[in-house]
């Protein structure tokens, strides 16, 4: 009976140690993503005006080749000249898009009542969406051109 006990008496204390040591790992874990979560804006502005840390970054599946220094430098004055293109171009891409979506939006709004129009607003403020998004999706609701429905 007390081999039994002792037994489980380790098991248990097996258990714990491993829950502990789990939920340690989690929390240092899940610190880790909240910093890079919130340096993620910053970083992403940057990359987009093509003056951040990123622009000459060397592309991953590169790195592993066993690049010369020579190689090295080489791609990396490549990539300063090829970024901030390519950067401008996702910002097109990205600002044509968000038209796009925004005049589904407005279309969307016509089928909503006053009500959820109302609810979709407080949602919209609360998330801080930028007053120039806002008006862009309200506006056939507000000029009253709402399409009439088949």
């Amino acid at each position: 009976m007390d081999g039994d006990r002792s037994g489980r008496l380790r098991a248990f204390a097996v258990l714990t140690v491993v829950f502990v040591a789990g939920a340690l790992a989690g929390a240092v874990i899940g610190r880790a993503a909240l910093r890079r979560e919130q340096s993620r804006p910053a970083a992403l502005e940057l990359r987009r005006s093509g003056k951040g840390p990123d622009v000459d970054q060397i592309p991953t599946p590169l790195l592993g080749l066993g690049l010369t220094a020579d190689q090295e430098t080489r791609l990396h004055a490549i990539a300063r000249q090829w970024r901030p293109r390519a950067a401008r171009e996702l910002d097109s891409v990205r600002a044509h898009a968000g038209q796009i979506e925004n005049g589904m939006f407005a279309d969307m709004l016509c089928v909503l009542t006053p009500a959820q129009r109302d609810q979709y607003l407080a949602w919209l403020q609360n998330a801080k969406m930028p007053a120039d998004v806002v008006d862009t999706r309200f506006a056939v609701v507000r000029a009253n051109k709402c399409p009439a429905t088949p």
